[in-house]
């Protein structure tokens, strides 16, 4: 089994949930807004001064797309936790291996609610991932996803 499909498996069987803002708060990730000066950044990953992780997403963004964002960064603090390193989400950056990584840990939380058959049966797969709050760009750039 696909390793980091593997991790928010156990993640989500530990916690017993999938809802992003849930995990954030157990993991006491703190979620806040704020208006970035780079534009381009849409969320952030960062560790403070005494050793406790936020979470700060753009101001005005859409809900569900909060979510992946949120998602996104819950994968850096499990796949990536290192003391010296902050992450950011910048729009259109998404190459990096350890960003991939992070997106495909999204994708698998934001879609663990769905099984095998059910993704089969889904006509409009597009939609879905949508619905999901995940940007097309990155769903296609996983590939083997």
């Amino acid at each position: 089994m696909n390793t980091i499909l593997k991790t928010s498996e156990d993640l989500i069987s530990k916690y017993g949930t999938s809802n992003v803002r849930e995990l954030a708060d157990i993991l006491n990730i703190d979620l806040n807004h704020k208006n970035f000066k780079n534009k381009r950044t849409e969320s952030c990953l960062i560790k403070n001064y005494n050793n406790h992780f936020s979470i700060f997403l753009k101001n005005g963004l859409d809900y569900r797309y909060e979510n992946f964002l949120i998602a996104h960064e819950i994968g850096h603090y499990i796949l990536h936790h290192d003391e010296s390193i902050s992450f950011y989400f910048l729009k259109g950056m998404y190459k990096g291996r350890l960003e991939r990584e992070a997106n495909k840990f999204a994708c698998c939380l934001l879609f663990s609610d769905l099984n095998k058959e059910d993704l089969q049966d889904i006509g409009n797969f597009d939609f879905i991932v949508k619905e999901k709050g995940i940007p097309l760009e990155i769903w296609y750039s996983l590939n083997n996803f």
